[in-house]
């Protein structure tokens, strides 16, 4: 019995450390996807749950400023889907930088953001137990603090 326990254990062993993990692009793709989820869901902890604890953009807005307007997102009555038409990572970890082409096809005039956006976001890999886990760190060419400049 104690031989059988064994092996179980030192197969299951085995497996966590053999298992196919995915790529760093394959990571940052499922992050993409949850953060696209999130916003046509309206879904303010998935929305968040992509979003580093130290993200700063150029724009000057923190993470406090973006939980902020996706609130405001989440309670307003528009609905939107993102199309993402084209887009290009760049990968050194632990940061990369990905260039997105993508639309926002809106049910009302979308708060007044713009429907096609160029942006680009700089992703960074955190550590977090037996693995890291990608986050945006930093988003540009979005234009939100001109939007939103009464909200914030």
């Amino acid at each position: 019995m104690k031989v059988l326990l064994a092996l179980v254990v030192l197969g299951a062993g085995a497996w966590w450390v053999l298992r196919p993990r995915p790529t760093d692009r394959e990571l940052i793709e499922r992050l993409i996807a949850k953060a696209e989820h999130g916003v046509e869901t309206k879904s303010l902890k998935e929305i968040m749950g992509c979003v580093a604890s130290d993200y700063h953009d150029p724009a000057g807005l923190s993470k406090t400023d973006i939980w902020r307007i996706a609130l405001q997102w989440v309670r307003s009555s528009e609905q939107v889907d993102v199309v993402i038409e084209d887009y290009a990572l760049d990968l050194h970890p632990p940061t990369a930088i990905g260039r997105f082409d993508l639309r926002l096809i809106a049910e009302q005039g979308l708060l007044g953001i713009p429907a096609t956006m160029q942006l680009t976001v700089e992703f960074a890999k955190e550590r977090r137990r037996l693995s890291g886990v990608w986050l945006v760190r930093s988003v540009s060419g979005h234009g939100l603090e001109k939007e939103f400049e009464g909200v914030l």
